[in-house]
């Protein structure tokens, strides 16, 4: 039987559930509670609403999620492995002194991460500048 989009993103949330608590394990702590709640957002962004090429996250012409709690960072990974951008492999490392995949998010270190958490609500200032930029480039994304 064919799944529905609905049934779709269901079974991406629960995937992206099952990764945050592999990840919470690795370190015995984490912000499971946020990536449990926030899991059916981010399955919804990345396997129904959002354009990009798991191959190359810098793409010019994708779509931006912009996470402003770095709490949630835990969450935001486990939908980074679940489109594809980031190995499975790699969640072994969360929150380790030499990973890409540190506690709270950083841009710098991690492959599809538009930006570092901050305060709260950040985000709508930096989406703002980032929008403004690409309509100066004239970009469609």
């Amino acid at each position: 039987m064919k799944m529905t989009e609905s049934q779709k993103v269901a079974a991406a949330a629960w995937r992206i559930r099952r990764y945050a608590l592999q990840m919470g394990e690795v370190q015995g702590q984490g912000y499971i509670g946020q990536a449990l709640g926030y899991a059916d957002v981010l399955a919804t962004a990345f396997s129904h609403a959002m354009t990009y090429r798991p191959e190359d996250p810098e793409w010019e012409g994708r779509d931006r999620f912009l996470l402003s709690h770095g709490h949630y960072a835990i969450a935001y990974y486990a939908a980074l492995l679940e489109a594809g951008i980031i190995p499975e492999a790699e969640l072994e490392t969360y929150g380790s002194d030499d990973s890409r995949l540190p506690m709270s998010g950083m841009a710098t270190y991690t492959p599809g991460m538009e930006m570092s958490g901050g305060s709260l609500g950040q985000g709508l200032s930096i989406a703002v500048g980032m929008a403004l930029g690409l309509r100066q480039k004239q970009s469609k994304a």
